[in-house]
């Protein structure tokens, strides 16, 4: 039984294993959805700024006001060329998360299976013992019938 005790244990720290994966993998979508949430606003602000500029340049185009235009669009634009790596990155992690709790997975199913397959093992082994027993009281039962109607 002591076998099947450990595989208990073992079973049980798979589990643990593969909840904790879980948590990691939502933490690294919920980073990965912050990062996404992030690029759409900085997009929809060079959106909206660039339709302001737009109207704005077809009644006044001073040169200055267009030149500082230009370099806050520049900026803005590298800030979105960050923030696409940030998501690329934060969206490897969410694959390298989801590797992991797969592996997890597979490590929890497989011991499972083992400590499973011990349990109907061991069942088996005691089916056999109290048929055996049982057996054993009926032969005795017989045997003192036996003698009580020969007597």
């Amino acid at each position: 039984m002591s076998g099947l005790s450990s595989m208990v244990l073992a079973v049980d720290q798979a589990t643990r294993q593969r909840d904790q994966q879980r948590l990691e993998l939502a933490r690294t979508q919920q980073v990965l959805e912050a990062a996404q949430d992030q690029f759409n606003q900085l997009e929809s602000y060079a959106q909206e700024t660039q339709t302001r500029w737009i109207a704005k340049s077809q009644h006044q185009a001073a040169p200055e006001v267009m030149s500082h235009y230009y370099q806050f669009m520049d900026k803005l634009h590298q800030a979105m060329t960050l923030q696409t790596q940030v998501l690329q990155d934060a969206g490897l992690r969410v694959q390298e998360q989801q590797k992991l709790l797969l592996q997890a997975e597979f490590k929890l199913a497989s011991r499972q299976t083992v400590c499973d397959s011990m349990r109907r093992e061991a069942g088996i082994r005691r089916d056999k013992i109290e048929q055996k027993l049982f057996d054993e009281m009926a032969a005795q039962q017989y045997r003192r019938n036996r003698t009580q109607h020969a007597s």
